[in-house]
């Protein structure tokens, strides 16, 4: 059995993780062409920028500007484009000349609105209803919460494959982009712990795990930890990043804040809190490197500590989340085949005999067995 204390050791020795991908992932050509008014084009490329930027721009800026009096003359580039904004202030009149400028803009990619300043288009100006249903109002780009509206907009209209290339481009991005990956990571890595039978595993107070299983939920961290240092521009060679955090988050000190906090609670929750443990310990540890690679800031012990408090937390209501959704999990009446179900980890489709099996047997099928030998943190957070 392996205990916390060897949880350093094995952040400072993933060799073989193969990164590759995610790496090519994080350097996948990606642009926006932003179309509209000149003030509304201007202040979403300010609120696209506005964020942690501490490893300074990485690559070509992504964002193209293109008022309205250029659409025709810049067409090409608006077609060639990953993404398209359209932005429009709804506090300033449409010339006709300018709205008619709108039907040229070609709609073959995700296409979003930004609505600067109220919900309502100037008259005299229309778009494709596909476009206006996807529309964010920002009336006040001023307002604490406009990058955050304007990020889950655009991140929402991405493929999950070009977020993480948007957000290492775009400082705008980062903050949203990571909380949602510290909230998938956290609950594969829960799920993982409740469907591989670590809770019979765990004593209460020296919380040993089985090797394989420490092995990969390390490197479910390792990978969390990856995504997040590509995001907000550091550069990519995986073990420079590695050796970078790991005095950061301390080693095994995380899991071991989190582990002591079950003195006590086993007997009354079972294994729930020792699920909690897997989604606590990912969380905190998320925590933990966000606060490096956004702002180069160590935390203290004590501000380590509350924050595996809080994730503990947390970790408790996930596991609770889970556990109830496994046993509501029933098999569907019989088509002789297989039935369907979706996967707890990633929301993926997953095939389940139709027979009468246990709740834990059901939900084991839905996550890969500990002996698979690459890990992925998930795509859709819980």
């Amino acid at each position: 059995m392996a205990k916390w204390t060897d949880v350093g050791n094995i952040w400072t020795t993933l060799r073989e993780v193969d990164v590759s991908v995610i790496r090519a992932e994080a350097e996948r050509p990606f642009s926006i062409a932003c179309v509209g008014h000149v003030n509304a084009i201007e202040t979403v490329n300010r609120l696209l920028h506005s964020g942690a930027d501490r490893y300074g721009p990485t690559g070509i800026d992504p964002v193209e500007l293109v008022p309205l009096d250029q659409v025709a003359a810049r067409a090409g580039a608006i077609r060639a484009a990953t993404m398209l904004i359209i932005g429009v202030d709804t506090r300033v009149a449409l010339p006709q000349d300018q709205a008619d400028s709108f039907s040229l803009i070609s709609l073959g990619v995700p296409a979003l609105v930004v609505l600067l300043g109220g919900a309502q288009l100037p008259q005299g100006m229309s778009l494709p209803s596909a476009v206006t249903a996807s529309s964010v109002v920002i009336a006040d780009p001023a307002a604490l919460d406009a990058p955050d509206k304007l990020a889950t907009a655009v991140l929402d209209r991405l493929p999950a494959e070009l977020q993480l290339a948007a957000a290492r481009r775009l400082p705008g991005l980062r903050s949203l982009y990571t909380r949602e990956l510290i909230g998938k990571s956290s609950f594969s890595n829960a799920t993982y712990a409740f469907a591989s039978g670590l809770p019979e595993q765990i004593p209460v107070l020296s919380v040993p795990f089985a090797m394989a299983d420490l092995i990969i939920l390390t490197k479910n961290q390792a990978i969390m930890v990856y995504r997040m240092a590509l995001a907000f521009g550091a550069p990519p060679d995986f073990q420079d990043r590695i050796v970078e955090i790991a005095p950061v988050i301390g080693g095994g000190f995380i899991w071991r804040q989190l582990a002591r906090s079950l003195v006590g609670l086993v007997p009354l929750w079972g294994f729930i809190p020792k699920i909690g443990i897997a989604y606590g310990g990912t969380y905190a540890t998320g925590v933990v490197a966000w606060r490096w690679f956004a702002y180069g800031e160590m935390l203290s012990a004590d501000q380590v500590r509350k924050i595996s408090a809080d994730a503990m937390g947390i970790g408790r209501q996930r596991a609770k989340e889970i556990v109830d959704q496994a046993r509501k999990l029933k098999p569907k009446p019989a088509p002789p085949a297989l039935g369907e179900t979706k996967r707890l980890a990633d929301g993926a489709a997953a095939e389940l005999p139709t027979q009468n099996i246990s709740f834990v047997d059901r939900i084991r099928k839905l996550i890969p067995t500990r002996r698979k030998s690459t890990p992925t943190a998930t795509d859709k957070p819980k």
